[in-house]
């Protein structure tokens, strides 16, 4: 129980949960799918999975070294092991079908029950219990009536058995990464935005006042002039700055705009 709290504590900080698959029996006139709970410590299922030729364990709880063992054949389907719980833990019976030469071990509860893939359930609990230092096969865990119905195809060499990964992680991986992407694209269009600002902050003020307010006053000056005295129509002089809308005063002097409506100066 000490060795089980401290995988628990152990997964819950490193933010791991444990991934799921589906065992699929096919041969020439079926094909059964099983959930199963893929055991933590044991080598992942990637990829299009695992096939193999399923065979019971002798004994069938593998508490002891197994009596059939895989023959070390080229060109050969791998071979899968049907394993009973109870006896001793999950990590000893995977050892012993590791050492016994099998690819994979499939280990079915003793008891009725619903295969739940949670932490707080006992199924969960049995499946991270164990150290994967030296596993180098797969192992699944499956309900006690999936492997009843396992054992009875146990043996046969014309129907396969498929251990293959949940569509439901390679989702979750998807959506992390999509979530990652989005955070790395908000932080560059953040620093961008950051970074023009400080530029803009750092120029001159005297340069900005340049952009923003149009001629300079050399400009101005330089431009024509005339000292109002009455409204003239030859040059267009009315009696309101078109500007601030103010009357002109008889001996006020106006510049000349180049649209030729005239400002005082």
């Amino acid at each position: 129980m000490k060795n089980l709290a401290v995988v628990n504590l152990l997964c819950l900080l490193s933010v791991c949960w444990v991934t799921s698959a589906s065992v699929v029996l096919i041969g020439s006139n079926v094909t059964l799918s099983f959930d199963d709970i893929e055991a933590n410590f044991a080598r992942a299922i990637k990829g299009s999975g695992k096939c193999g030729i399923l065979y019971r364990a002798e004994p069938l709880d593998a508490c002891s070294d197994l009596n059939n063992k895989v023959e070390k054949v080229s060109n050969r389907s791998a071979s899968f092991v049907l394993i009973v719980r109870g006896g001793c833990s999950f990590e000893d019976k995977v050892r012993k079908a590791q050492k016994a030469g099998f690819q994979a071990a499939i280990v079915y509860d003793n008891d009725d029950g619903v295969l739940v893939a949670t932490s707080n359930s006992y199924s969960w609990n049995y499946a991270v219990a164990g150290n994967s230092a030296g596993i180098k096969i797969h192992a699944v865990f499956v309900s006690k009536a999936s492997g009843e119905i396992l054992k009875q195809y146990a043996g046969l060499t014309d129907v396969e058995l498929w251990i293959i990964p949940s569509f439901e992680n390679s989702a979750w991986s998807i959506m992390a990464i999509s979530f990652i992407s989005l955070l790395a694209m908000s932080a560059v269009l953040a620093t961008c935005f950051f970074v023009r600002r400080h530029r803009i902050r750092r120029e001159p003020r005297s340069s900005r006042v340049r952009e923003f307010h149009g001629m300079s006053r050399r400009l101005v000056k330089a431009m024509p002039s005339l000292i109002f005295t009455a409204v003239l129509e030859d040059n267009c002089t009315s009696r309101t700055c078109a500007i601030c809308l103010e009357d002109y005063s008889v001996g006020e002097k106006l510049r000349i705009l180049p649209c030729h409506h005239s400002k005082p100066s």
